[in-house]
């Protein structure tokens, strides 16, 4: 049986290649690349290699097919990310692929949060293809937070937007151990998987990465407005601007608040501690 992993260059699908090594015989893995220049961690590890552009379908078919389970790592170009997984998806019907897991949103098909209408496509397009899938509804990377890790080693305050919502931070690798182990058949089979860590407010997040520190820092609440003048001024172009505030806004509104057990469950084990 063969498994495949999508944009493998990426740092979650490389960190779930490297997992998915754990498990299965390394001959029986399979990866695609949109630039093989960049692929040499990849030849390092020994595993099979072939091109693909999520833009370019035929060349989605031709390196899927072969394989019988694949994990589709959700693409991070928002502009052109439908077209991109429409693709995908007629690609791995096209390939006769028996199985796909894909990293999805948290509660995708009732979300209001500003990445959930492509996860809630993909979701509607893979339910109705015929395939096996699984949904890995991805909450929040805790490395996405640096911001908050300068603040805390520069010993500065932080200011946030967020007021009492909360997310389920847990650390990048967790999600990518979940999806190798998914990917490998190796837990309990579910369709869908609300993968993240205890919901959290930022202050009870900073709390936990200051640990025994002495000297905590500030943290400030804002108003959306407030902190997007204050990011403009930092020099930040307008749409990342607009995303930083988009999902500081998600949170508030408790679009990440989704308590689950499920990433404990799929990992066999506490979650890895929430650290700088």
């Amino acid at each position: 049986m063969k498994y495949l992993v999508t944009s493998a260059t990426g740092d979650l699908a490389f960190q779930s290649v490297q997992f998915l090594l754990t498990l299965v015989n390394k001959n029986d893995v399979v990866v695609t690349v949109r630039d093989l220049e960049k692929a040499e961690k990849l030849k390092v590890l020994g595993v099979e290699i072939r091109q693909a552009d999520y833009l370019d379908e035929s060349s989605l078919v031709e390196a899927f097919t072969g394989v019988s389970r694949v994990l589709f790592i959700s693409s991070g170009d928002l502009s052109s990310r439908a077209r991109q997984h429409r693709n995908v998806v007629n690609a791995l019907i096209s390939a006769n692929v028996q199985f796909v897991a894909y990293t999805s949103a948290p509660k995708a098909d009732q979300s209001t949060a500003i990445v959930a209408p492509d996860h809630k496509l993909t979701e509607e397009l893979i339910m109705a293809s015929g395939l096996n899938y699984a949904f890995l509804r991805n909450n929040w990377y805790l490395e996405n937070e640096g911001m908050l890790f300068d603040a805390i080693e520069q010993k500065q305050p932080f200011v946030y937007v967020t007021g009492s919502g909360r997310a389920g931070w847990a650390k990048k690798s967790d999600y990518a151990e979940a999806a190798a182990r998914i990917l490998a058949g190796v837990v309990p089979s579910k369709l869908i998987y609300e993968l993240g860590g205890q919901p959290l407010t930022y202050p009870e997040l900073a709390d936990i990465l200051q640990g025994n520190r002495e000297e905590k820092i500030a943290l400030i609440p804002e108003s959306a407005e407030e902190y997007a003048e204050q990011l403009k001024s930092a020099g930040l172009p307008e749409e990342v601007i607009g995303f930083i505030i988009g999902i500081q806004k998600d949170i508030k509104n408790g679009q990440l608040d989704v308590p689950s057990d499920d990433l404990e469950v799929v990992l066999g084990r506490p979650l890895t501690e929430l650290t700088i």
